[in-house]
């Protein structure tokens, strides 16, 4: 019966005749292989290795443990994992006696005190401007930022700015962790909404340290932090959330200096982000 089907196919290309789509063979698709599952650590080779767990006394378990990696082998079954917190702060390490034996000498001598003082915490602000081509009201905005708000006036098109929102954040930079804020505000008193569609606005934003053993912060030196994130969302008459703006970028700050770290457009207005660290005494 298949050789008869298959006849009766070839004679109507032949005679040079359309097809009927059913008439046509059906492709099978071809079966997808399951993805390879990754094998086990052989057991001779866990065998060979060695575990240790070494307190740190001085230093970021993180931080530190950032650095030990390119001592380790590299070999499945081998780790190098840190804890930090509640007054808990070590590196656990499995792997080739050898590997384990240079891991711990490098913490010997990394993990001494610092001979600089001590990195204070820092106070990061995070401020939230909105600016439009007409002159507004600008009884909101704190005297520190006035010298901001005349730069800006000369550097954009936008003569009337707005303070939308204040965050402030202790941060111990040393610690490696990041940090976050969010906040909502109402919109109309931004010109975002009705009285019909009332509007609120949301700001998320985080900011991560520089991948170091110990960042810092003085009088002299500069806050680097790679990755400061802000987003911007709304909400009209109670339904669920729009993003309306994503400021991403890179900042090096100094201590008590205001830094324009990012601008959008919004409905024709202006979104300004000004980022200020300073040393808590």
């Amino acid at each position: 019966m298949k050789a008869t089907h298959s006849l009766a196919f070839a004679l109507l290309l032949a005679l040079g005749l359309s097809v009927p789509a059913q008439a046509a063979p059906a492709l099978q698709a071809a079966p997808q292989a399951a993805p390879a599952r990754e094998p086990d650590p052989d057991l001779a080779v866990l065998k060979a290795m060695k575990s240790r767990v070494f307190e740190v006394k001085h230093r970021s378990p993180g931080w530190l443990s950032q650095s030990l990696r390119a001592l380790g082998s590299g070999v499945r079954g081998s780790r190098i994992d840190y804890t930090d917190r509640e007054g808990i702060n070590t590196i656990s390490v499995r792997d080739f006696p050898e590997n384990v034996t240079a891991i711990e000498e490098a913490i010997k001598r990394l993990d001494v005190p610092s001979t600089t003082p001590k990195a204070q915490d820092v106070e990061l602000h995070v401020q939230v401007l909105f600016a439009s081509k007409q002159p507004a009201t600008e009884g909101s905005i704190p005297e520190e930022l006035q010298p901001v708000i005349k730069s800006l006036k000369g550097a954009l098109a936008y003569r009337g700015y707005t303070l939308a929102a204040t965050f402030v954040q202790r941060w111990d930079i040393s610690s490696g962790r990041m940090i976050q804020g969010k906040g909502q505000v109402e919109g109309a008193n931004l010109g975002f909404g009705t009285t019909k569609d009332p509007s609120q606005l949301r700001f998320e934003w985080e900011a991560s340290p520089a991948n170091s053993i110990e960042p810092t912060l003085t009088a002299s030196s500069s806050l680097h932090i790679p990755k400061f994130q802000l987003l911007m969302a709304e909400q009209i008459n109670g339904s669920g959330f729009t993003s309306l703006a994503k400021i991403e970028t890179s900042v090096n700050l100094k201590e008590g200096e205001h830094v324009v770290v990012g601008t959008s457009v919004i409905k024709n207005q202006g979104l300004i982000v000004v980022l200020t660290a300073k040393l808590l005494k």
